[in-house]
């Protein structure tokens, strides 16, 4: 059955769009998707994990049914409004899930709020592959010549496409969603909030404050992974960047998986389901 989606009333009249599902005295899990994504990329995770856990899912302002203003969207920016959102839902303490960009959300969220956040479940997240400001400069600079951030139909389904490693019917769904969303908002406002996030996580190293993040957490990667690491400016493989990172943080487990991409919560889901249950029964 498909998650009813709800909607919470944060300041400066923003709405976040969610899903809420399971036992509201569960521990509750908090999905946090990635640039340019929405809500239901989690749905593979939420329905099953739902069974034993409060599993809900938000659209980040800008992306899927949340508002779309014109503000200046960061990393911070999104943290701060996380937090604001667990406030209107009256969660004091909650495990954040994130994804992509959602990753580098949720780490954030950790190194301002530590004392909201309980655990953190992390898939390729943003901010473990580490940027000196002159390889921030030259990787903003090719997606400015590139156009790369256009994102249009055809920028969408090639972008959903290079992210599995193979596709799928899942795959093609979503490709599907987000032109239909594309379609149906502002083209230039999405496009002025993708360049903003990109340059974000960009600026914003969290590299060297990993060491800070006292938490337990989760970390899943691809080995196949097209987006992390950036070939180009280093050449060493995914399981490389997330040894490193995870090396750099307190408390963590690392699982990776041969023949998958950047959504590994999709192409693996079974095993990632299995794993995050034993992780958060301390199994792991």
């Amino acid at each position: 059955m498909e998650n009813q989606l709800h909607y919470a009333q944060l300041s400066n009249q923003l709405r976040i769009a969610y899903t809420d599902q399971g036992a509201k005295q569960a521990p509750t899990l908090v999905f946090i998707h990635g640039l340019a994504n929405y809500h239901k990329v989690w749905d593979w995770n939420v329905i099953p994990l739902s069974a034993t856990f409060r599993c809900i899912a938000i659209d980040l302002p800008g992306n899927g049914y949340s508002s779309r203003q014109d503000v200046a969207y960061s990393i911070d920016y999104f943290a701060k409004v996380l937090i604001e959102f667990l406030d209107v839902l009256k969660l004091t303490q909650v495990i954040l899930v994130g994804h992509s960009m959602g990753g580098q959300i949720a780490l954030t969220a950790s190194l301002r709020f530590p004392e909201r956040i309980d655990k953190m479940i992390l898939f390729a997240p943003a901010g473990f592959e580490y940027y000196t400001p002159a390889e921030a400069v030259l990787f903003k600079s090719a997606i400015t010549f590139g156009n790369f951030l256009n994102l249009d139909e055809t920028h969408i389904t090639q972008s959903i496409t290079s992210s599995f490693y193979a596709s799928s019917a899942i795959s093609k769904k979503i490709i599907e969603d987000l032109n239909e969303l594309i379609r149906n908002n502002d083209r230039v406002l999405y496009r002025k909030m993708l360049d903003a996030c990109m340059n974000s996580m960009l600026d914003q190293a969290l590299f060297a404050s990993l060491h800070k993040i006292h938490q337990p957490v989760l970390v899943f990667f691809g080995e196949n992974d097209m987006l992390i690491p950036n070939r180009f400016l280093h050449p060493v493989s995914t399981v490389d960047i997330a040894r490193k990172a995870c090396a750099e943080l307190q408390n963590s487990v690392l699982v990776t998986y041969p023949e998958t991409g950047h959504f590994v919560q999709i192409e693996r889901m079974q095993d990632v389901n299995q794993t995050i249950s034993s992780f958060l029964h301390n199994k792991l």
